[in-house]
């Protein structure tokens, strides 16, 4: 079974049924497929519908909603998915191809397990290319890497968390990083449609 996992480049074998997976469905996990489907709210129809193995629903709002947008015939229609679709890259390709998405941005990362402040208390400021903390200090561009293909940047101000009175509220260690996907505008857009 290894070998097939690696050749195949699955990351898991159904022995019952070889199309579905283990998927997590609130506190169970079952085999099975994820079910895709897309519904024209006006007419209470459903316009679009796939099956899937892939486990989650992150990835899966274009390759739904583009279907969808060509049934119907429109030049633009708003998409209205749960948090578990965010992907700020096809929210982007969502915008790209005639989209309005509607896709809240979960609150996740350490931070927000340890109940610390959250990245969106966090302002960015494009002009100055920095952020504005809760303490009301500027984090500064540091460092880059790539994630999923795209510049990621750290911002930083290690010398404003030194003596800062809110730290312990913001971060466990000497001081905080935020990072910023070089494409991050497109969730001011999204962020901006729910206000």
């Amino acid at each position: 079974m290894l070998e097939q996992l690696e050749r195949t480049g699955e990351d898991q074998i159904s022995l019952t049924d070889p199309d579905s997976r283990a998927m997590a469905a609130h506190t169970r996990v079952a085999v099975g497929y994820n079910a895709q489907i897309a519904v024209d709210v006006k007419h209470k129809l459903i316009v679009e519908q796939q099956v899937t193995n892939q486990v989650v629903d992150m990835g899966m709002l274009t390759q739904t909603a583009q279907p969808a947008k060509e049934v119907l015939g429109v030049e633009t229609i708003d998409v209205v998915a749960d948090k578990g679709y965010f992907k700020i890259e096809d929210i982007e390709a969502c915008e790209k191809a005639g989209m309005v998405p509607y896709v809240p941005r979960p609150q996740r990362g350490p931070s927000v397990k340890a109940g610390r402040f959250r990245k969106d208390e966090f302002q960015f400021d494009a002009d100055k290319d920095s952020y504005v903390c809760p303490a009301g200090q500027r984090l500064y561009p540091c460092s880059s890497s790539l994630l999923r293909g795209l510049k990621k940047i750290n911002y930083v101000n290690k010398l404003a968390c030194d003596d800062c009175a809110m730290r312990s509220q913001c971060t466990g260690g000497k001081f905080r990083t935020v990072s910023r996907l070089e494409n991050e505008a497109v969730l001011g857009r999204t962020h901006r449609r729910f206000s």
